[in-house]
């Protein structure tokens, strides 16, 4: 497929019938926006951890209307940077303008009242209120008659008359604050309109009770109820499927159609190339390329940077295809069917050869370490898992597949103790542990490494990786482990003091996944391990989790958007769709199973 090709596919799904001849090509967009006055200024930018230089003389403009996107492997500097531009980390040196007025080194309180808004890598909502209470936070710097004295909350031994006096206009609003009310209601409804079918019916619903799409949208809605000035986004489809990625490309299309001003930093090659005006490529902390889309992308150094350098064959092999594959070609896809094509015209699975000693193991043949038997768990009246079966034998690797809201962040929920089923029993290692707590079953061998890291931001690597060794008895082999996990991962032996919050996304991932081992677990459950990786990482965390099977005997269950990554390594899958299970299999079957599409989106059905 040519890169026009995939272009056109990409801003099919996305835009749907719009008319091509009205909307100006990226290259067209770009020459006009250059002309437009400068929003953000960047020159110089540096910032150390410690002796590591994570952002080093970084320098750019970002022009009116444009959309720069900042592409880059994981520990490249690109969270650094939006970090240090957002106000949520101070520069060590160096120049950040917005509309020619300096905000280096302001909070980020101070550089969101200059007109920035920005999303999260991880997804950040407040879990405890609704859909529309938390899109209507995005506005609450804005407003005036609700917030009459909010000058004064920049001084912090008089900050509470300005506390005092919000909660009065609360409980007694006047006609202006009752005028302001309805003006934020009517902006929600405009942003819930944005995603009418996905967030219409849950307006109302808790943020927690939300699939995590539902939640990135939501954010996203948050972040572009004020209007800002220069919108930051945040990898904001990490962890969203194929259409759901191809659903906010349409949102984020009809953003830069209205002359939105975007800083966007994203993974997903293609949905940057579709939507970009300009590209810059970082590694190391520096800018090692930028320009037009299409030449940053094939730019030898930038896929050196993202893929690693091409060697070896089999496994190794196939994964860094399937890397130049989301580089190159297209989004990253559901099915193998969308991975590779033979010259028969048919899918090829991406792995080949043998993927370990226990590749033969399968669910139903081997020793069960975990068994799900006949799930029922509901959340309210919401029958979130029915009559889930499951089992993960000792020394294999299990992959549980599907969309978002299928039920699989339920399902790790329940293994772990933190939702308890309505009927059915878990059992592992031979014991009914249905009922048991959750620091039982880590006791007992089950440790987890969440969706989104979740890592201690305030702690040091090192302080993170003993927090997981936490309930050990012997403490004096916690230093020898630690060791261990900084041979295993030599990226965290070389930050080792630095603050968790600080690195990159995939740097955290590596620490949630070293820490997780701390604990000596018979079975890890791993919550989208893969997510938001550049695929020279996405291939590393793969190896350690084959390692894991094939060198320490442990389990894994691996939850996982991308099926053919998860089906590449694993022994056994389960596909569930709407809280069931849908399909089921042997990993070299269900990867090469065109119905695992049809459960991702939607088409397979009970029976099939």
């Amino acid at each position: 497929m040519t890169n026009q090709q995939s272009q056109a596919t990409v801003g099919d799904s996305a835009a749907g019938k719009a008319d091509a001849a009205t909307v100006p090509s990226n290259a067209e967009h770009r020459r006009a926006v250059l002309e437009a006055p400068v929003v953000l200024r960047v020159r110089d930018l540096e910032k150390s951890f410690q002796g590591l230089h994570a952002v080093n003389a970084v320098s750019f403009d970002l022009h009116e209307g444009e959309i720069i996107s900042i592409i880059g492997p994981n520990g490249s500097g690109k969270s650094t940077t939006i970090n240090l531009i957002s106000g949520f980390i101070a520069p060590d040196s160096g120049i950040i303008d917005i509309d020619n007025n300096p905000v280096a080194g302001l909070s980020a309180a101070e550089v969101a009242d200059r007109g920035l808004a920005r999303t999260f890598q991880n997804g950040r909502v407040f879990a405890g209120l609704t859909v529309d209470e938390n899109i209507g936070l995005g506005y609450h710097k804005k407003l005036q008659s609700q917030r009459p004295l909010k000058g004064l909350q920049r001084f912090p031994i008089i900050r509470w008359l300005s506390l005092l006096a919000e909660t009065g206009v609360a409980l007694l609003p006047g006609p202006h604050a009752r005028r302001e009310s309805r003006e934020v209601n009517e902006r929600i409804g405009r942003e819930i309109d944005r995603f009418r079918e996905r967030l219409e019916s849950r307006r109302n619903d808790l943020a927690y009770t939300l699939s995590y799409a539902n939640r990135r949208r939501t954010e996203i809605a948050r972040a572009h109820i004020s209007e800002p000035q220069l919108l930051l986004l945040d990898e904001p489809t990490a962890g969203m499927n194929q259409s759901e990625t191809a659903e906010v490309l349409q949102q984020l299309q009809h953003l830069k159609a209205q002359g939105h001003t975007i800083l966007l930093v994203e993974h997903k090659i293609d949905l940057v190339t579709a939507l970009s005006d300009r590209v810059l490529a970082m590694d190391g902390g520096r800018i090692i390329a930028q320009g037009d889309p299409d030449e940053v992308r094939k730019n030898p150094q930038v896929v050196e940077s993202y893929l690693g350098k091409r060697r070896g064959t089999g496994k190794k092999k196939a994964i860094d295809q399937r890397g130049v594959l989301n580089i190159q070609n297209a989004l990253p896809a559901l099915a193998v069917k969308e991975v590779a094509e033979g010259t028969d015209g048919r899918a090829e699975a991406t792995v080949s050869g043998d993927v370990g000693p226990n590749a033969a193991r399968q669910a139903d043949g081997g020793v069960p370490l975990l068994t799900l038997d006949d799930v029922d768990v509901f959340y309210g009246q919401v029958h979130a898992l029915q009559h889930i079966s499951i089992k993960v034998p000792q020394g294999a690797i299990v992959s549980l597949l599907g969309g978002n809201a299928s039920g699989k962040s339920t399902t790790m929920k329940t293994i772990l103790g933190l939702k308890h089923p309505r009927n059915g029993s878990v059992h592992y290692g031979g014991e009914d542990i249905t009922s048991a707590s959750t620091r039982h079953r880590v006791m007992a061998g089950i440790a987890a490494v969440p969706e989104a890291r979740r890592v201690f931001p305030q702690m040091t690597v090192q302080e993170n990786l003993l927090a997981g060794a936490y309930t050990r008895k012997q403490s004096g082999e916690r230093s020898d482990d630690v060791a261990e996990m900084f041979e295993r991962f030599p990226r965290l032996k070389e930050r080792r003091n630095q603050q968790a919050g600080t690195m990159s996304g995939g740097e955290q991932q590596m620490l949630a996944f070293a820490r997780a081992l701390m604990s000596h677990p018979r079975l890890i459950c791993m919550d989208e391990p893969t997510m938001g990786l550049s695929p020279r990482l996405v291939e590393d965390v793969l190896d350690q989790i084959a390692k894991l099977r094939d060198e320490l005997g442990v389990s894994v269950l691996m939850v996982e958007q991308q099926a053919e990554l998860a089906l590449s390594i694993a022994d056994y899958g389960y596909v569930l769709q709407n809280g069931s299970i849908r399909l089921q299999g042997e990993a070299s079957s269900l990867l090469n199973n065109p119905q695992v599409q049809e459960a991702y989106l939607g088409g397979a059905r009970e029976g099939e």
